[in-house]
């Protein structure tokens, strides 16, 4: 089932894309809209998040971009997926729905890579991805994405 406007403005939603070189990104939408390829489908975003969460954690994730006032409790919640291998990214504008800016709260030590996922995950992530490589950017343009 499509995720509706009006859910993604009411909601913080958790999703993933991966980029050019295939690392694996988690993005939390703060109410932003998201791209077409994870409305889509409220069944895929589902058997993503639970993928990536059963996933065991190291201890490589490195505190990227955390916000001046941003509580420890909130980076933690990024931190679980850089400690997965995941880039992760908060919204720059929370509640914002024409604000498509996000930047990269934690990145992972260990980069997770598609190459490395089951297939039928792989296949189902590559349905969202980023123009160019996020190793190195300390912000996203949702925008962008395909």
């Amino acid at each position: 089932m499509r995720i509706d406007e009006i859910d993604q403005e009411d909601a913080d939603i958790d999703w993933f894309a991966t980029d050019s070189n295939g690392y694996i990104l988690h993005v939390a939408s703060g109410g932003g809209i998201l791209p077409e390829s994870v409305a889509a489908s409220q069944e895929v975003l589902l058997e993503l998040h639970q993928y990536f969460l059963t996933l065991p954690e190291t201890d490589s994730a490195v505190a990227a971009g955390v916000a001046e006032g941003t509580e420890e409790g909130s980076y933690q919640g990024f931190a679980r997926y850089a400690r997965r291998g995941l880039f992760s990214f908060a919204k720059t504008r929370l509640h914002e729905r024409a604000d498509t800016r996000y930047y990269v709260v934690a990145r992972p030590l260990q980069p997770l890579t598609v190459n490395q996922l089951p297939k039928h995950i792989a296949t189902l992530l590559r349905r969202t991805q980023v123009p160019g490589p996020v190793a190195g950017q300390a912000t996203l343009d949702v925008a962008t994405i395909l």
